[in-house]
């Protein structure tokens, strides 16, 4: 009898697993949001000066003309996040009137100073197998974002994609990448410096 109560318990749990792996967390995205501005935690931390975009630019037209600039030092890194950018809203649920579960995996150094700000989850990528929505967006906070923000948040999401299969478990360093990415200075600085960040984060992307 104690055999087969053992066995239940152990049977149980592993159809509890199977249901439960199609909502199961990978990692996130945040955002720093304020009364009267809402930010991508990658850009709000970030010290760089952002790059300028055309007036009135939309996020796919933002994530092309950054990807047009991450050609010039990586052409095949850039057609890889090219290729998902395509794919990723069509793998995303925008969801209304919820809140996410916070995902402790962006291990920032700092919070606003302001009370009336504060650290919020935006996006989650969920850790399944297979066809179906990957990404779980908050679409009240989507909504919100100005276009560049949304394009860096879509950005984020990309980068920490592959760097999480590169064996990195916090999004410290896809966050930086990200942000700089997005800065002035990349849009001039040579391509060596691009690959100079890479080797140093002894992060596996070659050339």
């Amino acid at each position: 009898m104690k055999s087969i109560f053992v066995f239940a318990l152990i049977f149980c749990g592993l159809i509890s697993n199977v249901y439960a792996s199609g909502n199961r967390v990978g990692n996130g995205g945040n955002v720093v949001s304020c009364p009267n501005k809402i930010q991508v935690l990658d850009l709000y931390e970030s010290s760089q000066k952002l790059a300028e975009y055309p007036v009135g630019s939309a996020h796919a037209e933002i994530i092309r003309l950054v990807l047009k600039n991450l050609e010039k030092a990586s052409p095949s890194l850039a057609k890889q996040y090219r290729r998902r950018a395509d794919e990723f809203l069509k793998e995303t649920d925008l969801r209304a009137d919820v809140q996410l579960v916070a995902i402790d995996d962006s291990k920032h150094l700092f919070a606003p100073t302001s009370k009336d700000c504060k650290v919020q989850q935006i996006a989650i990528r969920k850790n399944i197998a297979g066809s179906g929505s990957r990404f779980l967006i908050n679409k009240n906070l989507w909504d919100k974002l100005p276009e560049i923000e949304k394009a860096a948040l879509i950005m984020h999401e990309i980068i920490y994609e592959h760097f999480f299969k590169l064996g990195e478990e916090d999004s410290v360093k896809a966050r930086s990448v990200n942000a700089y990415l997005f800065s002035e200075a990349f849009q001039t600085d040579k391509k060596d410096k691009f690959w100079k960040i890479v080797q140093d984060m002894k992060t596996p992307i070659y050339q």
